[in-house]
C-alpha cells in the first residue's frame, strides 16, 4: 500500500523554503556573536602625583581580552621631577565585585615614555579597578584607575 501526501507540492515548496530561512536566520545570529564589536572605543584616564603624570588608555573596555597603554607625562615646571632612575610600570586588573584580580603585568617600554601590557582578561561586565604602579629605584606610586564595563 502507498501513502500519498496530502500536501500541494507548492506547500511542500513553502515549508521548505521558511525551513531554509529559520537556518539561515539562526546562522546569522551565531555569527554576529563572533563579529568584532565597533561599540567601544579607546578610553583613556589620567591621574597624577608628586612625581607623574599617569594616562592609562584601555584599547576595548568591554569584556574579553583588551591591550592597556600607560603613558608619563612630563611634570608641569615647578613639581618635583622624577629620578633619573628608568621606570618600571605595573598593572593590575582587579574586579572588587566579583572578587576577581588577575595577575599583576609588567608593561613593557614602547619608547615616548609609553608602556603596553599583554593582552588583559577582563572577564565579566562591571566596575573594574586599573591598578598602575610606577617604580623608580626609591620611589613607587601607585594609581587606581575606575572604569565600567558593559557586556
Amino acid at each position: 500500500m502507498t501513502e500519498h501526501s496530502s500536501l500541494e507540492p507548492s506547500t511542500i515548496r513553502a515549508l521548505h523554503s521558511a525551513a531554509a530561512g529559520l537556518v539561515l536566520l539562526s546562522l546569522l545570529l551565531v555569527a554576529s556573536t563572533f563579529l568584532p564589536s565597533t561599540e567601544a572605543a579607546a578610553t583613556s584616564l589620567t591621574g597624577s602625583t608628586a612625581h607623574d603624570v599617569v594616562t592609562l588608555t584601555v584599547d576595548r573596555p568591554r569584556t574579553g581580552h583588551t591591550e592597556v597603554e600607560v603613558r608619563l607625562s612630563p611634570l608641569a615646571p615647578g613639581s618635583q621631577a622624577p629620578s633619573a632612575d628608568p621606570a618600571v610600570v605595573t598593572l593590575q586588573a582587579v574586579l572588587p565585585t566579583a572578587g576577581h584580580a588577575g595577575p599583576e603585568t609588567v608593561a613593557l617600554p614602547t619608547g615616548n615614555n609609553r608602556y603596553r601590557t599583554e593582552p588583559v582578561h577582563l572577564m565579566a561586565p562591571g566596575r573594574w579597578i586599573f591598578l598602575v604602579s610606577v617604580d623608580r629605584g626609591a620611589t613607587r606610586d601607585q594609581y587606581e584607575f575606575p572604569l565600567t564595563l558593559a557586556g
